[in-house]
């Protein structure tokens, strides 16, 4: 019988960082996000040549209508769930830490 290798863990964190480098790297030598910060640039300075003329013209100017503010919703089931995730160890550390310190009192306190 042929026996399967293992792969370590290590090679797998190894080439997902390795993966995700590249991604980045492309995508700034691409230049994505520079394109991403010139498009949020040219909306603002659109919205300022508005305000202005507004003003200029006399008109009542409110500033909320001349600001652009993306209301992203990242919720999702996964990042849902790594926040459950995430409060439960952090009670399991807090009564952790607060039974270790109760421990060590009483130790103080004989």
């Amino acid at each position: 019988m042929k026996k399967k290798k293992k792969t370590s863990l290590f090679k797998v964190i190894f080439f997902m960082f390795f993966f995700s480098f590249l991604v980045i790297y492309f995508s700034e030598v691409t230049g994505y996000y520079e394109y991403q910060n010139h498009q949020k640039k040219n909306l603002t300075e659109e919205q300022i040549k508005k305000f202005e003329a507004d003003v200029a013209s006399g008109k009542e100017v409110d500033l909320t209508k001349y600001l652009v503010v993306e209301d992203n919703d990242y919720n999702n089931k996964l990042s849902k769930l790594t926040y459950k995730i995430s409060q439960g160890i952090s009670k399991i550390v807090e009564s952790g830490v607060v039974n270790t310190f109760k421990f060590f009192s009483r130790l103080i306190d004989e």
